[in-house]
């Protein structure tokens, strides 16, 4: 990563100009830096100067950042920096030299939330959901309690795309995080069992890694043991190294990186009434809770957590690689945005208004469903769209014959894109 030489004399020549003019100063770090008003992320302090006091000694931030974030929000590790340019690994691995974006500085944790894009589904339960969504959902979340509480956190991915496995554990490396956390749900089905079947998979090699699996079974269990379902359990189900035939670690997500890692199966989505209960939304904050929970002890206690169990001999499946990654697009938003909803009952049977707004719109890309979930998690439609809406932005569309039963107080309507998948703005309304 190369050195900025000239960090000194900007320093120096910015300092004598407050000097001159005896005013109020914003400081901003690195070469390349224009004017404030090309830099304002970058402010750090404000120090009155006059032509008689020496100013206090202002800290800088680091240069460059550890990671930054595209205009849509996509978040890279960055590798090096040149001026006002930070080069950065895309989520297909790809070097790419950005100047638009915000610069991060610090992460703690990385959450990787496992599979995504078009091919690397993951699972799919008989319900029709994907292990790439309820993965997503969960990590969003663990990553939102994880920055509240003071812990910086960046996802391997925020949305619907591919990223290879080696991008999502360099990711890791880069940054120079403490921990990365993989989530996932797990298939084929188990054995039936009264308790969650959370299976945790950690580096043999690293006792962090092992610790932070151990805390993460413990609080896992203990949160999905809330829920009163039916559950699937493998019979040797812990915390375990899992090697392939050659004595490695298994899995890419804890064999590649430096970074203690542990890969967490949540449970499995194969199960019917495990999958009826991702589908919920306390699900994802019950679980991502706990996740978070695990992670913040591991940070800042020495607890050990639970033991590891017997480990496995077992040789997974090839994962997506770089040669079937899609690249994402940085500038564009990944999804298009629910606007408003209107809902009208009608013997027995609702009808929606939506209005919609995907600013990309062409034929290549647009807008190409809605869908209405309740908030039992039940999805009661949805409406596909069959072409560009280009030429009438916002655009409104209804669905009807919808029969949600009176159980259900609030609804949420979700668009789709055509190439990312389910995500962006959505509406929740009250059903009058």
């Amino acid at each position: 990563m190369p050195e900025w030489s000239g960090m000194r004399r900007w320093a120096l020549v910015l300092l004598s100009a407050l000097v001159a003019v005896s005013c109020v100063g914003e400081v901003h770090p690195g070469p390349g830096a224009a004017d404030a008003s090309t830099t304002t992320s970058f402010v750090t302090s404000t120090t009155t100067i006059t032509s008689t006091t020496i100013p206090p000694t202002t800290t800088l931030p680091p240069w460059p950042p550890v990671a930054w974030e595209a205009p849509n929000g996509v978040p890279m590790a960055v590798t090096a920096a040149n001026g006002d340019l930070v080069e950065v690994i895309t989520p297909c691995g790809d070097p790419l030299e950005m100047r638009d974006g915000s610069p991060i500085y610090e992460i703690s944790v990385v959450i990787d939330p496992g599979h995504g894009g078009p091919i690397d589904t993951g699972a799919v339960a008989s319900t029709g959901l994907p292990e790439k969504e309820i993965n997503l959902r969960v990590s969003l979340e663990v990553g939102r309690i994880l920055n509240e509480r003071g812990i910086p956190t960046m996802l391997t991915r925020i949305g619907d795309y591919p990223v290879p496995i080696r991008t999502r554990s360099t990711y890791a490396d880069l940054v120079g995080a403490e921990a990365l956390v993989s989530i996932h749900h797990n298939a084929p089905a188990a054995p039936a069992s009264d308790i969650p079947g959370v299976e945790i998979f950690v580096q043999q090699d690293s006792t962090d890694s092992q610790r932070l699996g151990g805390l993460l079974y413990d609080r896992t269990m203990a949160a999905l043991g809330t829920f009163d379902i039916d559950w699937d359990r493998s019979p040797d189900a812990g915390v375990m190294t899992v090697l392939n035939p050659e004595g490695r670690d298994a899995y890419g997500m804890v064999r590649i990186p430096e970074t203690p890692s542990a890969l967490v199966e949540l449970g499995y989505i194969a199960n019917t009434a495990e999958a009826e209960l991702y589908a919920r939304p306390e699900y994802a904050e019950v679980a991502a809770g706990a996740v978070a929970e695990a992670i913040e002890r591991y940070l800042t206690t020495e607890d050990p957590g639970a033991a590891l169990v017997e480990g496995r001999v077992f040789r997974p499946g090839r994962g997506v690689g770089r040669d079937q990654c899609v690249a994402v697009d940085l500038e564009q938003d990944l999804y298009p945005s629910v606007a408003s909803v209107e809902a009208r009952e009608t013997a027995g049977s609702w009808t929606l208004s939506v209005t919609m707004t995907s600013p990309y719109d062409s034929p290549e890309r647009y807008a190409d469903a809605f869908r209405v979930i309740g908030d039992d998690g039940v999805i009661y439609g949805v409406r596909e769209l069959t072409h560009d809406h280009a030429t009438e932005q916002p655009f409104t569309r209804t669905i009807g014959g919808l029969q949600i039963p009176e159980s259900v107080s609030e609804i949420t309507v979700q668009g789709r894109d055509l190439v990312y998948g389910w995500g962006g703005r959505s509406v929740t309304i009250e059903l009058p």
